[in-house]
């Protein structure tokens, strides 16, 4: 723990001030607040890193309860970038110094924006959508011109950890109350559907990107588990069951879809393919890896029976508390057990759905645009962005879709929005940043950077995941952490 003694009082200043900032409730207080956190930052960048993982995670939570939070993120961001500009004043060249897959996003913005221009969306919804698209993009543009230490790197994976396991922990409570405790009176109030009522939503105010986040947490954690031994081991394991539980309380597909298809990637990345044997797998894992197995074996299996546990908990806790309230939450509630709700929320029923009124039927309207605008789509801000959600779009009424509609799929997203020059765009973007995983597979992060890329390319697919603010911000900082690396490796 002395690793983190440098920031550690500025940072807890900072926990303390905006907790305090909850507490009274003033916004104008809150916003204050966020300055002066940002104000820190602008002078001990590191600092400002570890201040976005700790309220990035949250920000949803911050801002129902305190809206002069909401610009809390922007403000840290915004000042790390005046800060870096300021300091390469005197190098003005490598401020405009991009690697290929930057080129490759800058040509899809401005593919997004020309197609957005033309179907006469508003400049404020343009913004936004690139707010949403590029926040998180300005923090690789910073850390890639940062020196990075490991030590920091290690400061930023203890962050995340107890992050984690704060939100893991008000996701169980929330899940055992029925969502009646520790979580905001507005957010108590949701009106949802059965398939959803059962999810744990968390400070992060949803249950897919919740579980990607712990996920990610998850992953970050083993690393730091490297460099711990003794009994502290252990009280990492417990956080580790603790957010594997919480992730499976999500019910989230698509989170387990991309870790399973990472797995998959991983291990045939591991297998020359000239003899595929299972004594070859054998020897790629070895028997220490397998013996380093063993814990995630046994916290997997925890997990689940934790899982189960805090849904019949749950149940117990409606039958004493919320069965007789009436409230919009206990009406209908199921009466199932843990595994059963876990086999509704993949069953054919809820799946079945998607052909007439969810994912599939969106799918056909993506494709519709497509059709009438097949070269640079109908721009930014048109379909099921985050700009759409609070600007709407100008084509939502010529083709029959609802104001609140939101995509839940990049891909069609891009197509309707990009058509063939933005997928152009995005396939160079994936192609560059493959060959830098490429490049560092076989660095201690590079099954890290290898989840992060499969997890973009699959979960792209039930996500708009370009949005998805804990998940690129991480994605971001680790390719710029990469990019150091290698850097420093070929510029010793």
């Amino acid at each position: 723990m002395k690793l983190l003694q440098s920031e550690f009082s500025i940072l807890l200043l900072g926990i303390l001030a905006v907790i305090a900032g909850l507490v009274i409730g003033n916004t104008k207080i809150a916003l204050l607040i966020s300055l002066l956190i940002a104000i820190c930052s602008f002078f001990k960048k590191e600092t400002g890193l570890f201040f976005l993982l700790v309220f990035i995670p949250v920000r949803p939570f911050l801002i129902t309860v305190n809206p002069g939070f909401k610009i809390i993120g922007d403000a840290i961001i915004g000042l790390l970038l005046i800060r870096t500009i300021f300091d390469y004043r005197k190098d003005i060249k490598k401020l405009f110094s991009f690697q290929p897959f930057e080129w490759a996003f800058f040509s899809f913005a401005i593919i997004g924006v020309v197609g957005a221009l033309i179907t006469d969306v508003s400049i404020k919804a343009i913004i936004f959508q690139l707010r949403a698209y590029f926040l998180f993009y300005v923090i690789y543009y910073v850390v890639k011109r940062m020196e990075l230490t490991n030590q920091t790197i290690w400061k930023g994976s203890i962050i995340t950890f107890f992050v984690a396991i704060v939100v893991s922990f008000q996701g169980i409570i929330e899940k055992i109350s029925s969502k009646t405790l520790l979580m905001p009176q507005e957010w108590q109030e949701w009106v949802l559907s059965p398939t959803n009522r059962i999810r744990v939503y968390g400070l992060i105010k949803g249950p897919n990107e919740l579980s990607l986040y712990l996920l990610i947490a998850f992953f970050i954690t083993l690393y730091m588990l490297k460099h711990i031994q003794g009994k502290l081991r252990y009280a990492v394991y417990a956080g580790l069951t603790l957010i594997g539980t919480t992730i499976l309380l999500t019910y989230s597909r698509g989170t387990l879809l991309t870790l399973f298809a990472f797995l998959i990637v991983y291990i045939a990345s591991k297998i020359q393919w000239k003899q595929r044997q299972w004594k070859q797998l054998i020897d790629t894992v070895g028997k220490r890896q397998m013996k380093q197995l063993i814990p995630l074996v046994l916290i997997s299996f925890i997990s689940m029976g934790l899982f189960i546990g805090v849904n019949q908990a749950s149940d117990v806790y409606y039958e004493h508390y919320l069965s007789e309230d009436g409230d919009s939450y206990a009406q209908g509630k199921d009466k199932d057990n843990g595994i059963d709700r876990y086999k509704n929320a993949f069953g054919e029923e809820t799946i079945g759905q998607s052909s007439t009124s969810g994912r599939i039927y969106y799918v056909k309207k993506a494709i519709e645009i497509f059709k009438d605008h097949p070269i640079i789509g109908t721009g930014f801000g048109t379909f099921g962005g985050a700009a759409t959600l609070t600007y709407s779009s100008p084509v939502y009424e010529k083709y029959h879709i609802d104001r609140n509609f939101y995509s839940d799929n990049q891909y069609i997203l891009i197509l309707a929005e990009t058509g063939i020059l933005g997928i152009l765009s995005i396939f160079m973007v994936g192609f560059f940043l493959l060959s830098t995983i490429m490049k560092n597979r076989d660095k201690v992060y590079g099954p890290l950077l290898i989840y992060f890329f499969v997890a973009l390319i699959v979960g792209s697919s039930v996500y708009n995941i370009l949005e998805n603010d804990s998940f690129m911000m991480y994605f971001y900082l680790l390719f710029a952490i990469a990019y150091q690396k290698s850097k420093s490796v070929s510029n010793p």
